[in-house]
């Protein structure tokens, strides 16, 4: 069905095996990731009003954007308010294969996307920190957007 591939600016790869406490034995600071999470209404999680100045301020770089398993109809609206084309967004499906979570640590990671938008409906802590040290890892901000 429509909106169900997967769309890549080039590979994905995995981060290198570096644990926080690896980090901490050799005296590395903490990399600092830049990852937002936003707790939205039940029911608010398509709010199109509320995520367009954010998303459309994301889409300003000259790398991807990824959207991870966005809601079918706030993609089609937005790619019709704001011409967007398919080259300059990349809408990831997750699976039982590749859950949401490690897509997002992927593209975060990978250095090819500027922002990573994930919608989730839960994010436990060590997850999120995962994230943390993507971004640090590609200079990438991430956004997470869950119901309450």
């Amino acid at each position: 069905s429509a909106g169900r591939g997967i769309f890549a600016a080039g590979p994905l790869r995995s981060l290198p095996n570096d644990s926080l406490a690896e980090r901490k034995r050799r005296n590395e600071p903490e990399p600092e990731g830049n990852v937002t999470e936003i707790i939205l209404p039940q029911g608010q999680v398509e709010n199109f009003q509320l995520l367009l100045p954010m998303l459309t301020q994301l889409n300003r770089e000259k790398r991807w954007l990824a959207w991870i398993d966005p809601p079918q109809a706030l993609v089609a609206k937005w790619q019709k308010q704001n011409g967007i084309v398919a080259g300059e967004i990349l809408v990831l499906r997750s699976s039982a294969e590749h859950p949401a979570t490690e897509l997002a640590e992927k593209a975060l990671g990978a250095g090819t996307c500027h922002a990573v938008v994930m919608w989730t409906s839960r994010l436990p802590k060590a997850v999120f920190r995962k994230l943390q040290v993507a971004s640090a890892h590609g200079n990438s901000h991430g956004v997470v957007l869950r119901q309450r």
